[in-house]
């Protein structure tokens, strides 16, 4: 329920401030990651955007700005990660592992995405 809403909150704000960027987020996969930190005993949340190998360039772009507003929402990071290496990494077993994920990043990676240079 948190993860949504922090997901939904941080696509509003793309949306309002960064129009381009918003644009180029629609053709990603962005979920917020749970990470438990034994030494606080707390929870932390970061971002994972999952982008193809043809707008990977585009979003790395705007990596800061992204970092920003996911800082102001109390997301501790953003990371960015390339779908097409993962769905083809023959050694990966993330389709028996979460075949959702699998589908959503297979999907990523095959759609044409539009380009903003």
């Amino acid at each position: 329920m948190i993860r949504e809403k922090l997901l939904e909150e941080y696509v509003c704000l793309v949306n309002k401030y960064y129009p381009h960027i918003s644009y180029l987020l629609s053709c990603c996969y962005l979920t917020v990651v749970d990470s438990w930190a034994e030494r606080q005993d707390k929870f932390y949340h970061y971002l994972a955007i999952y982008y193809s190998a043809r707008t990977g360039k585009n979003i790395l772009l705007y990596q800061k700005e992204l970092k920003e507003l996911a800082e102001n929402l109390g997301l501790i990071e953003v990371v960015c990660l390339n779908a097409t290496r993962i769905v083809r990494d023959p050694l990966s077993n993330l389709k028996k592992k979460n075949p959702r994920l699998w589908l959503e990043l297979y999907w990523i990676a095959t759609n044409i995405e539009p380009q903003i240079d």
